[in-house]
Order: structure tokens, then sequence, then C-alpha cells
């Protein structure tokens, strides 16, 4: 029997959302108290993802940091130099979910849903992405991502080369890597500043 990661909200009081804190940690800096070289790079955020994440919004307190984690995060995920994106977006929910992110999950089930993806499926990725009719190769993708992830201490040059074996060029399996390292850090800072959801 498979093993379920089952997600536990974090809530520390009910909420409509019914995730995470009813209000951050610390403060982010919304909209509307932005300064105006913040509010530019914040409808930039909200053209390219479609709506403006508390995760930029948390770092608007600093312009040249929001720019570089905006730049950072906007071509990993969005620009196809190797995988394309409905597969980063694949890795993005795995990744939340093995790191039970309370923040991060919602947001990638969202985004998935706005690309077609089936909602059974999307919430499968984040649970038990084992259990999910996926293509064969892009499972052995995931099981990649989910060691580095679980156990970076033991990758190898081995697991390169079977991901390489299965047809997966350099510039994929660089993606695969710099998109389960980015949502390490994002999870983990949404998580310790006690990020609240963008979505349901």
């Amino acid at each position: 029997m498979p093993l379920l990661r089952v997600h536990f909200p974090v809530a520390e009081t009910p909420t409509p959302r019914g995730w995470g804190p009813l209000m951050p940690f610390l403060p982010v800096l919304p909209d509307e108290q932005a300064t105006a070289d913040v509010r530019k790079i914040y409808e930039y955020v909200t053209r390219r993802w479609g709506f403006l994440p508390n995760y930029f919004q948390a770092l608007g307190h600093d312009t040249q940091l929001l720019q570089d984690q905006v730049n950072l995060y906007t071509n990993a995920m969005n620009e196809e130099r190797g995988l394309p994106k409905i597969i980063k977006e694949q890795i993005a929910t795995v990744v939340s979910g093995i790191n039970m992110s309370s923040y991060c999950l919602p947001a990638h089930l969202e985004i998935l849903g706005r690309m077609g993806m089936d909602k059974s499926l999307s919430r499968r990725l984040s649970i038990d992405y084992k259990s999910a009719p996926l293509d064969p190769n892009v499972m052995e993708l995931l099981k990649f991502c989910e060691k580095l992830t679980t156990n970076p201490v033991d990758m190898r040059r081995a697991d390169i080369e079977k991901l390489r074996e299965l047809g997966w060029n350099d510039a994929s399996i660089f993606d695969a890597v710099l998109v389960t390292s980015l949502y390490a850090c994002a999870n983990r800072f949404s998580s310790g500043l006690g990020l609240t959801p963008d979505f349901d």
C-alpha cells in the first residue's frame, strides 16, 4: 500500500480560507502601501503569474531583493529552456507536498488547474504522486526530485545518468534540479513567515 503524505493545515485560529495563520508572522507589503518602484514590479508579477503572490509581497520591503526573486522564479518557471511549464509545475507541486507547504500547495494546485489539469490528478500529485497516472518517464523524473528533496546528501552521478538513459536531456535535468531547489527555499520561506495562502 503506497505511503500517503497527508497535509495537516497549520491554522492557529479558524480562517475563511482554512489554511495557515490568520495573519503572517511578519508583515507583507500590499500594493496600496508599496512605493512606485515596487508597484511596477507587482504589476509585472500580476501580468506574468496571473495573480500577485503573498510570497512576493513579503519581499516588497526590499526592492532589489524583490526584483531578484521575481526574475529568478519567473524565468525558472515560465521560460521553457528544458522542461515544459506543466512539468515544472508538477515538480513544484510534488516538492511542496513532500514539504507539506500550506502556502505553496494551494498556489500550484490553482496554477495546474488554470493550465487545464484535472483537479483530482493535481491533488494526487500533492498527496501521493506515485499513485498518479503519469508518463513513466515523468514519474522517474519526479522520483529524482523527491530524492533531491528528502535526501540531498545521497545524490549521485548515477541519478543523472538514469534520467539521461530515459531520454531526459541535460537542460531538462537542470530545470528539474533548479525547480526542486527553488521550492525547497519557497516552502521554508513561506512557512517561516507564516504566509497566508493566495487561494483556498
